[in-house]
């Protein structure tokens, strides 16, 4: 079922057959999903214990696992320090019903979602019985998306924001393939009025002048023009007219 899954993604990125690209894909999607070998700690384990361990993996927090090896909560270094006594069992400082974790195998995506949901810096993996297996950090989550052709491909951002209800993929994909260009990213952040949209857009080329005319046309408002050089020429030109016109009127 999760070859067919990834078959999906595959079909759009490589341009490949279904079956023959699926299991490359789902297989390199697995290699990058890195995790770090970091041992939980027992819960008789003190709080002075504790708050070394993180000092010495520079982490802010540590899973707390019992002797049979199943996940019983997430230790924060904040509430360790809260601690009247450092000799005390580090359990005593564990958040009642604090359990952020994912399960083996999931995509980063929602490794992601917990760790901003529950802004924390680890993400325990436990598998199907309970039991604590690894973590993700966050520098391996960032490190993700770091090494993905979104973010290493050079191309121009452009920040545009919509009415939620007239938002349409097709119309911004429509936008940038019309002009040749490709669409390598697309981010989405509800903006001060809850109505509307802000939409992050990474594309393939630096010269945006028409696809932001494209844009425009659909309704979309140009908010920000990032590694556009020819924009940049463009405004500095019209600074250094104005410049030179308030100087000599």
């Amino acid at each position: 079922n999760l070859i067919d899954i990834y078959a999906k993604f595959c079909v759009i990125v490589h341009g490949g057959k279904a079956k023959e690209k699926g299991y490359v894909c789902y297989e390199m999607l697995q290699e990058t999903l890195h995790t770090e070998p970091i041992k939980g700690i027992l819960p008789e384990t003190t709080v002075a214990e504790a708050l070394e361990f993180m000092d010495d993996l520079k982490i802010s927090h540590l899973p707390l696992v019992t002797k049979d090896g199943l996940y019983a909560g997430l230790l924060s270094e904040d509430a360790l320090y809260e601690s009247e006594d450092d000799t005390q069992p580090a359990k005593s400082t564990l958040r009642q019903g604090f359990f952020p974790h994912v399960r083996e195998g999931v995509h980063f995506f929602e490794v992601m979602e917990v760790c901003t949901q529950h802004r924390i810096t680890l993400v325990p993996v436990v598998n199907t019985a309970g039991r604590y297996i690894n973590s993700f950090l966050l520098s391996d989550i960032l490190e993700f998306f770091r090494a993905t052709p979104t973010l290493l491909q050079t191309g121009a951002i452009l920040v545009v924001s919509i009415a939620a209800e007239q938002y349409s993929l097709v119309e911004i994909a429509h936008a940038v393939e019309h002009n040749d260009a490709k669409l390598l990213g697309l981010w989405m952040t509800h903006k001060s009025v809850e109505t509307s949209l802000q939409l992050t857009l990474k594309l393939n080329l630096e010269h945006t002048a028409p696809i932001i005319k494209s844009l425009q046309r659909y309704g979309y408002e140009i908010e920000g023009i990032f590694g556009d050089e020819s924009y940049d020429a463009d405004y500095r030109e019209r600074y250094d007219h104005l410049m030179n016109y308030l100087k000599y009127s």
